[in-house]
């Protein structure tokens, strides 16, 4: 059996923070994309929030520490991800599996990708000069093993002076060129703001590199695509005086599983807020994203992102 299994760790200084809602909705696409056998899995110490039809691998801790000076601290450090490529792999990961970074959005079926023989495919940079990106692999567990065995800081930074990345610097370094990937051709592709290489594409897994993520745009298509299925009831709270009084009228209905405010009604909500929206859309958006049965929204004013 498969597992797809993606990584979720807290970075103090890391530019972009992840969080269960994160690896919920990431394993929501996945599950509506694949149709072979597979088990989604996470590795992470951080479990709490997490789908419990979303199995917890426990990080293995290899490497967590190290740091290259090519690469700084607020970018993510993903040198701990080499343990997928220890001879002992199977026994942590599963015998062959599949990794996916969690700013994706799956929009199309996974089984052309995932149902191949070789050993290692990985997603092929996304310039000239990076053979591979680490934002998607499948391995044989045990395949490669030299890319965990023979690395250190000091070759890693050698790896970091020729290619961008950290993991994926090593990656690159210790693999050189030849491996089996995935392109545009086969529905993997890239985007930020400005720039893709969707266009000549029939996109299934879309890429966020950079500072820009999937849950900041805004289009037909990821709109469509990016959304977990959480269910349970959601109370949206927001700018309009007439907040308060339309919650009093919303609760006789019974309790929220969860709560999206504003800035201001947060700071006076007496239980938990799941997300702090900034703007009506925004908070739409964010409950869009979670995948609610249901929607109540209290002080609508229209309000859009500043």
């Amino acid at each position: 059996m498969l597992t797809v299994l993606t990584w979720l760790w807290r970075q103090p200084r890391g530019r972009t923070i992840y969080t269960a809602d994160h690896v919920n909705i990431w394993a929501a696409m996945v599950r509506r994309n694949l149709s072979m056998p597979h088990r989604i899995a996470c590795v992470t110490s951080c479990a709490e929030g997490i789908d419990e039809r979303v199995e917890i691998i426990d990080p293995p801790g290899d490497f967590e520490a190290v740091r290259i000076p090519t690469w700084p601290e607020t970018m993510p450090q993903c040198l701990r991800r080499l343990s997928m490529f220890r001879p002992d792999a199977a026994d942590i990961f599963g015998d062959r599996f599949a990794c996916m970074d969690l700013d994706c959005v799956v929009g199309g079926p996974l089984d052309p990708l995932f149902d191949r023989e070789d050993d290692i495919v990985l997603y092929r940079g996304t310039s000239v000069s990076r053979p591979y990106n680490g934002s998607m692999l499948l391995l044989r567990a045990g395949s490669r093993p030299h890319v965990f065995t023979s690395f250190s800081p000091q070759e890693a930074t050698r790896a970091g002076r020729r290619f961008l990345g950290s993991d994926q610097a090593w990656v690159a370094h210790a693999l050189g060129s030849g491996e089996a990937t995935w392109t545009s051709r086969d529905g993997v592709c890239w985007r930020n703001h400005g720039n893709s290489d969707i266009a000549d594409a029939d996109p299934r897994v879309v890429f966020f590199p950079g500072d820009t993520k999937p849950w900041h745009f805004d289009d037909d298509w990821t709109l469509q695509h990016y959304r977990g299925d959480r269910g349970g009831r959601c109370l949206i709270l927001g700018y309009a005086p007439t907040v308060w009084g339309e919650v009093t009228e919303a609760l006789r209905d019974g309790p929220f599983d969860a709560v999206i405010a504003s800035p201001e009604a947060a700071e006076h909500w007496p239980g938990e807020v799941m997300a702090v929206a900034h703007c009506d859309v925004e908070a739409e958006r964010i409950a869009a994203q979670i995948g609610f049965d249901s929607v109540t929204f209290c002080g609508r004013t229209g309000r859009a992102a500043a």
